[in-house]
């Protein structure tokens, strides 16, 4: 890991590097770029927004009630603290308090995610010397990639611009601006810190004068998880404690998870892992030319610990055997996909001024390589629907459209009353509007999963358990007034008939509690 940078100076390389005052022009196309790409999310928003996994309307049920009632919590009559990504959450909840609209919010923060997330990679590509096309390729591998447009509402988009920020802090390097980027990880997915981490590994200069970039990073993320702490009873989510007891899907963990989402969705998990592959086949040869010190490593030099910081999260979490989820998978993927594109951008400088028939290969294969990545993608996206009535990838039982009929016909019979969901909730409770209840929208479920996860937890991880949980009041679970349950095949009233890709056609049913 510990790779020596180059002595004159880890940016490496004998380049013309920006002056403090950028040059407008530069400025303007570091804009073009970042408006590029926002115009296009804000087509491929329009495009998805009928397609939202569940997972992700349980961040747009916190950020409405965040918004509209002041109230941390999936439903507005019990407070939780089951948002993973507390930032996301809180941008979500800041535009929604303006626009009054959750999904409407919602395509706001992912336009401007990706459109941030293209300016920093535009600027980081200018820093390290690297073609001006650099950042929007690296930006599109990362915006079409089927994985992430299935995960649109969750914290995926907001933490690529965040990652992008980090890399922009280290290529340059700014330390201050990297400990900001690290602290807002911090509080969008703990994580993400793996990202961190690699980059300060392999990225020596960043520890002159480390205060400059722990401070800020202390400064953003700590106010947060103290507040957590002494009001929420938590400094971390629950979902720490929930995710990390919830067993297999049989013999599918997050190791071998690509298997089972490639038998379920071949072109789209293909199209998904194209860049990745591009990536970890260019490791090896960017590590070897990084120890013969040639210069397009030195280019390359922070845009390969990005990538191997991705790999690196995807070996963290094959070590913790947490289910294969989907958007598990993202982090890796956008870590390894803006490594390739780098990779395939310096490809063509490489053999420059060499003359001969090299510099045209190279370009033509790098160039088709892109190319086809690209495309690939974009079809996947088109072939899903237009627009998407369900994610390209989803593991869940019932499309939004499905759970949205249901959810309006539930609120109306239960009214105040209490319904227990039938495993899926976010998508329900955001229609409903009443109280659906489960261990992630009642905290009263969390007291004897907290006491299983530490008894079987090491002396350590126990003892950081009870810490954390220190302030943490248990309380009873809500009174349940009807039960909301899958049930196999069609349903004799087709209002409560559901079905995915994912799974065969089913139905809940609404019972009294006994």
């Amino acid at each position: 890991m510990a790779i020596t940078e180059a002595a004159q100076d880890e940016t490496g390389p004998s380049v013309s590097r920006p002056s403090p005052t950028t040059p407008p022009r530069r400025e303007r196309a570091a804009l073009f770029t970042a408006g590029g790409v926002g115009l296009l999310a804000t087509v491929l928003f329009l495009l998805v927004r009928g397609g939202l996994t569940d997972d992700a309307y349980i961040t747009l049920d916190y950020s409405r009630n965040m918004a509209l009632h002041g109230h941390w919590g999936v439903i507005e009559e019990e407070f939780a603290n089951t948002a993973t990504s507390p930032l996301n959450v809180l941008a979500l909840a800041a535009v929604t308090a303006v626009l009054r609209q959750p999904i409407t919010a919602l395509g706001v923060v992912f336009v401007l995610a990706n459109a941030l997330l293209a300016w920093c990679l535009h600027r980081s590509a200018e820093h390290s010397g690297l073609p001006a096309l650099t950042g929007a390729a690296a930006s599109l591998f990362v915006l079409l990639n089927p994985f992430l447009l299935s995960s649109v509402g969750l914290e995926m988009s907001p933490a690529s611009a965040l990652l992008g920020l980090l890399l922009l802090g280290a290529v340059r390097p700014h330390r201050v601006l990297f400990g900001v980027a690290a602290g807002l990880l911090a509080l969008t997915r703990l994580d993400l810190g793996v990202f961190v981490l690699v980059l300060l590994l392999g990225r020596p200069t960043l520890w002159r004068a480390w205060w400059r970039w722990l401070v800020p990073a202390c400064a953003v993320a700590l106010p947060w998880f103290t507040l957590s702490w002494w009001s929420f009873g938590s400094a971390v989510p629950d979902t720490l404690v929930i995710k990390q007891q919830q067993e297999n899907w049989g013999e599918w963990t997050f190791g071998n998870g690509l298997q089972l989402y490639h038998s379920a969705y071949p072109t789209a998990t293909a199209a998904a892992l194209a860049a990745a592959v591009i990536a970890l086949l260019a490791l090896p040869v960017w590590l070897v030319s990084r120890l013969l010190r040639r210069r397009t490593a030195r280019l390359l030099h922070c845009w390969a610990l990005f990538g191997l910081a991705g790999a690196t999260h995807f070996c963290v979490y094959t070590t913790l055997g947490v289910p294969p989820y989907h958007w598990y998978y993202v982090p890796a993927m956008i870590g390894l996909s803006v490594f390739a594109a780098a990779a395939l951008a310096a490809v063509s400088p490489t053999y420059r001024g060499r003359g001969g028939a090299v510099p045209l290969l190279a370009t033509t294969v790098a160039v088709a390589l892109g190319a086809g990545v690209l495309a690939n993608q974009a079809r996947v996206v088109l072939d899903t629907g237009v627009p998407w009535r369900h994610a390209t990838i989803t593991t869940n039982w019932a499309t939004p459209s499905d759970y949205a009929r249901i959810g309006r016909v539930v609120g109306g019979i239960v009214g105040e009353d209490t319904v227990r969901s039938p495993g899926e909730i976010g998508t329900l409770a955001y229609h409903c509007e009443c109280a659906v209840v489960d261990g992630l929208s009642d905290r009263g479920y969390l007291a004897p999963r907290k006491r299983e996860r530490i008894e079987e937890a090491g002396p350590v991880t126990a003892a950081l358990l009870r810490f954390n949980y220190r302030h943490f009041t248990p309380t009873e679970p809500r009174e349940v007034d009807y039960v909301l349950r899958r049930a196999p095949g069609p349903a004799p009233n087709p209002v409560w008939t559901i079905d995915s890709p994912w799974s065969e056609p089913s139905h809940l049913v609404l019972e009294r509690a006994r």
